[in-house]
């Protein structure tokens, strides 16, 4: 499925209120999302500082998966957890909805989107958590 007919799909679920799953793409979340990860983005209700968020990119016109690492004035700051800069403050009604489940090899992945993800989202918006997890090679898969 191309990039722009899953957009639409997403964009289209999501206003029905329904949650949306694919497959992530990319590194830009690592290492609490991996590239082929699947989510599960729900509408957002009232998103909050150290969600994970869909929005549309307005710098690139991309579908993009990002944390909230601030509340601004006049929306939201946004920065990728593995990424040293942050896309920038985002008004509420360009995020799409929230993640709500990521499955790496058909099991639910939960850390990063439970209680820590405010202790994650401080230490990405200070660009520590690159440095952190980047002492912790990842563990071999089984």
């Amino acid at each position: 499925m191309s990039g722009a007919a899953l957009r639409e799909l997403m964009r289209a679920t999501l206003a029905r209120g329904k949650p949306f799953r694919f497959c992530a793409r990319g590194d830009s979340m690592s290492p609490f999302i991996h590239d082929g990860d699947v989510l599960t983005v729900a509408p957002a209700a009232a998103p909050r500082r150290g969600d994970v968020v869909a929005f549309l990119d307005p710098r690139n016109g991309r579908l993009t998966v990002h944390r909230i690492v601030a509340a601004a004035h006049g929306g939201f700051l946004i920065k990728g957890d593995s990424l040293r800069a942050p896309d920038g403050v985002m008004p509420r009604e360009a995020l799409w909805g929230s993640v709500v489940r990521v499955e790496r090899d058909g099991r639910a992945v939960r850390f990063g989107l439970g209680i820590e993800r405010a202790a994650i989202a401080y230490l990405s918006k200070r660009d520590l958590l690159r440095r952190v997890t980047s002492a912790f090679p990842p563990r071999e898969r089984e």
